[in-house]
């Protein structure tokens, strides 16, 4: 049945069910367009026509950050809906003087990378929340060395984890995509040792339960509360951090992950044409062009690409040009 009940609801359950069948989750997007849902309560049975006044009520309900994943959203929903209604109102890509702001990505060095999953190790917990520190501890862990996906590694229920085999299944990632993920034994050691921890604390927990819980011990945490523990982390580290907009990020994790594999890598003087697509894989990627997205010239990658190419070439270029 649908959570809908405005003269909308058949559109929007429609377009949910396409959306999904591509492949995308859109659980944030059916939140917002349940208040898009609401707005529409006025109109007429029969009348399920988005206009322009509806549209400019619905992106005036956004922050001021908000308000380009809001557009980019009734967009979308409002081409959809034009192929069966002409008069539906499709408002163009910067309606408004709404513009898309990217986010400013920042990766961890080394270092820092060294640093924070120690500040992991040392998050506490709280009275609301008694897993909370070794729960968000060895999930923040978890998301930098394998570059999962935040939303990922929320759903990970007990039964996916092989820590014998050091093997995690991740079911219905992004794109619809299930894929293995093999982790170093370090780290599968860790994940064995929470997960005793988590045995003790929670006496009845069972394999469908989520592997990091929430607050009841057995269904999946929210985002939110773990941003929260990110945050702490990344001050116990000594990592600033700009303010809204401007990172590091809870998602910079997974950009930090490849970088450091891509830097790994090219310590290891390994031909990156034969990696690339191994790592394309390993974060369940469609293709190795998305990969690029994740791919950033840090301090520490940068001086080893000098590195590299000083001792292939360095016979070559052997001397400072002055201008």
């Amino acid at each position: 049945m649908s959570r809908f009940t405005s003269p909308i609801t058949t559109q929007i359950d429609r377009f949910l069910a396409h959306k999904r069948g591509l492949g995308f989750a859109y659980s944030n997007e059916e939140w917002l367009l349940g208040e898009l849902d609401r707005l529409a309560a006025d109109l007429e049975p029969g009348e399920g026509i988005l206009d322009e006044p509806m549209i400019r009520r619905f992106l005036a309900r956004g922050t001021r950050g908000s308000r380009s994943h809001r557009l980019t959203l009734v967009r979308q929903f409002a081409r959809f809906l034009a192929v069966e209604e002409p008069r539906t109102f499709v408002p163009p890509r910067r309606f408004l003087g709404i513009r898309r702001q990217k986010p400013v990505i920042r990766v961890l060095s080394r270092d820092e990378a060294g640093r924070f999953l120690k500040a992991c190790c040392a998050l506490t917990d709280s009275p609301q929340y008694h897993y909370r520190g070794l729960i968000h501890g060895a999930l923040l862990h978890v998301l930098l060395v394998t570059g999962l996906r935040r939303g990922e590694a929320l759903a990970l229920k007990v039964s996916d984890m092989d820590l014998d085999d050091g093997l995690i299944v991740v079911r219905c990632g992004k794109f619809g995509k299930s894929r293995f993920v093999p982790v170093a034994e370090d780290l599968a050691e860790r994940l064995r040792k929470y997960d005793g921890e988590m045995g003790v604390r929670v006496p009845d927990r069972c394999a469908a339960d989520a592997f990091f819980p929430g607050p009841d011990g057995h269904s999946a945490g929210k985002p939110a509360c773990l941003y929260s523990s990110f945050r702490r982390a990344l001050n116990l580290a000594g990592i600033a951090h700009g303010g809204r907009g401007e990172g590091p990020r809870l998602h910079d994790l997974r950009h930090g992950f490849a970088v450091l594999r891509l830097l790994a890598w090219y310590e290891q003087g390994a031909d990156l044409s034969a990696k690339l697509p191994l790592l394309a894989t390993y974060l369940g990627h469609l293709g190795i062009s998305t990969l690029q997205v994740y791919l950033h010239m840090t301090h520490d990658l940068v001086g080893e690409v000098i590195r590299r190419y000083e001792a292939r070439f360095g016979d070559v270029i052997t001397a400072e040009v002055s201008p």
